[in-house]
This record gives structure tokens, sequence and C-alpha cells, in this order.
């Protein structure tokens, strides 16, 4: 039993890391997209037009290689199978606790005879992601940093790079504005896939034939709805995280974790401007100081647009990484309660 659960999941790792890689340069065109634009020099502080999807994509690759659009991938796939481990367990596991009063005789797994409520699927999302939060603020900020280098630099070279500079605690950067993202969006995420199942009348525990394509397009579904919902907060994570750790010896801060200016630095985060003398920080060259200083200044500098910026080849990503994952995690779910029995 163990060994076929076991392969079960080794084929949804498979699976999933085979939905990332695919997903690879959707997610580096998102990354690029939501990078600051930067004063020039003799601007009066207006940035750079923004380049659209299709020009960012092309000067990525005519600047920095085909293998560019999967920088940073190995992060989310090494990753991959202890953040799916925590989010579907902690899930069940805040789902039977909301639930409990509905179990089936002593047997405190059993969801019961009633399916819970959408809001309590929600509440048991939103734990889940929080519970992630110790493996997707580290991979996210690894991943980040890596696709936004413009040489060839690899993701070990920047995990080695961030603990140099920062130690464990470096990892961390941006874990607050992460938790604030995958809270709601893990709540949307759960609710939104249950609530298209019952919609579609999916049969429990059988993700074979005709409803394997349902719970195919209500994963999807609910990847897509979840990141829309989400996604100007990951804007913001994502600009706190393409600044580069504080060196651990500088005194001039109580955080070993915030960002310092790139100038000195050798990776930074990268303007999709066209000129490469632009300076990657931001417009006025100075960190960001928290959270809502991010949001500030970046309204301030690009406007209301700049927190839907890059949206459309997230939402797109979004529909069949998200599909496949929900699809194997109800096929391991299924293969579980059968060995069960």
């Amino acid at each position: 039993a163990y060994y076929e659960i076991l392969t079960l999941t080794s084929i949804g790792w498979v699976g999933g890391a085979a939905g990332i890689l695919v997903g690879s340069p959707l997610d580096v065109l998102k990354a690029r997209l939501q990078a600051p634009r930067y004063e020039i020099p003799g601007t009066a502080n207006t940035p750079p037009p923004a380049l659209t999807a299709t020009q960012t994509m092309r000067n990525l690759v005519q600047m920095e290689g085909f293998s560019s659009l999967f920088k940073g991938v190995l992060s989310p796939i090494v990753g991959l199978a202890g953040l799916n481990a925590i989010l579907f367990v902690s899930y069940g596991s805040i789902l039977r606790f909301l639930n409990r009063s509905n179990s089936v005789g002593s047997d405190p797994t059993s969801l019961g005879v009633y399916p819970p409520s959408l809001s309590q699927v929600f509440v048991a999302g939103c734990g889940a992601g929080i519970a992630c939060f110790l493996l997707s603020t580290p991979t996210d900020l690894v991943k980040i940093q890596a696709q936004m280098h413009r040489g060839h630099r690899s993701t070990m070279q920047v995990a080695r790079d961030i603990f140099r500079r920062g130690g464990i605690t470096g990892f961390f950067q941006g874990g607050m504005i992460t938790i604030t993202r995958d809270a709601p969006s893990y709540g949307v995420y759960f609710a939104a896939y249950e609530g298209i199942k019952r919609s579609l009348k999916v049969v429990d525990g059988d993700a074979t034939g005709e409803n394997a394509w349902k719970l195919l397009l209500a994963g999807g579904l609910a990847g897509t709805i979840s990141w829309a919902s989400i996604y100007p907060l990951d804007v913001v994570k994502s600009r706190m995280q393409m600044q580069i750790v504080q060196p651990r010896h500088d005194s001039s801060s109580s955080h070993s974790y915030q960002a310092v200016p790139q100038q000195s630095r050798k990776y930074s985060s990268i303007s999709t401007a066209t000129t490469s003398t632009v300076n990657p920080i931001s417009s006025a060259n100075i960190p960001y100081r928290s959270t809502w200083d991010c949001i500030v200044r970046s309204y301030r500098t690009e406007g209301l647009g700049v927190f839907v910026r890059g949206m459309g080849p997230t939402v797109l990503r979004a529909f069949p990484v998200n599909a496949v994952t929900f699809w194997v995690y109800e096929v391991v779910a299924a293969a579980m309660n059968t060995m069960q029995k």
C-alpha cells in the first residue's frame, strides 16, 4: 500500500514538475513585466513606457537566449513535493476539524455524510496557504532573484548569495506579503474548485473517464480565478523579493533581510525598458522600506495599471498547471481511499 502511495505521489511530482517547466516561459515573462520601470536621468521622474508582453518576450530571447525562459525553474521544482504535501495535508486536516461534527461514526478523518460548506472550504484553504509560508517564501524568493538576473546565474548560485548576505532569515524576504497573498489565494483556490466540481456534478472518488475532464476543468478554472483575485498582491510581493538581501554585518538596519541598493550587487532586478543603463531598484534609487512603501511608490511612479501588469501571461499559465495539480491530487486521494477500504 505504501509503495503504491509513494508511486502515485511520485507521479504527481513528475506531473507538477512538467507543468512548471511548460509554464516557466510565462512565469519569467510575468516577473519581467512586474519589475519596476525606473527613472532615467533627465526625464523629470517619468519612467520609460512599459513594453508589451510580446516585446518583453522578444527582447528576453534576443538579449539573453532561449535558456533565459527557464531561469529559476529549479527552485519551485525542488520545493514542489514538499509544498504540495504541506498544502493538501493542511487543507484536509483543517477541513476535517471544521467539519468534525459531521464525521461518520468514530472516524475522525471522515468528511461526513454531507459535504463541507464552501465557507469551510475557504477557511481551510486560507489556513493551508499560511502553513505553506515556510516553504513558499524561500522557493519564490530564489526563483524570482534568478529570473531577474541578466547573466547566466544558476539557482544554486543565487541561493548561496542569499545565504551569504542574509543567512537563513534572508530567505524570508517578503515573507509577510507572501502570507498576505497566499492565505486568501488558496482560500479562493479551494472554494472555487469545490464549487465548480459540485456544479459539474463530479462523482467523488472517481478521477477517470468523464470525471477526469471535469476535474481538469475545475482545477484550471480554480487556478485562474485564484490568481486573478490576488494578482495586485503578487505584483507587490514580486517587487519586494526582487530586491537584494542586506548583508548581515550591515549595522544600518535591525533587519537582516531588508533590501539594499543594487548597484554594488552581483545580480539585480531587471527593468523591462530597452536600455540597460536604468538603475534597477526604484525611481528614487532607494529600496522599498516596507510593503506599504512599495505600494505607494509603485502607484505614484507608474499609476494604477502597475498592479495588473503581466496578468495576462499569469492567467494563461495558471489554467494548465492547476488543472494537472488538482487532477493528480484527486487520483492520489481516490487511490488512498481505495486502499483504506
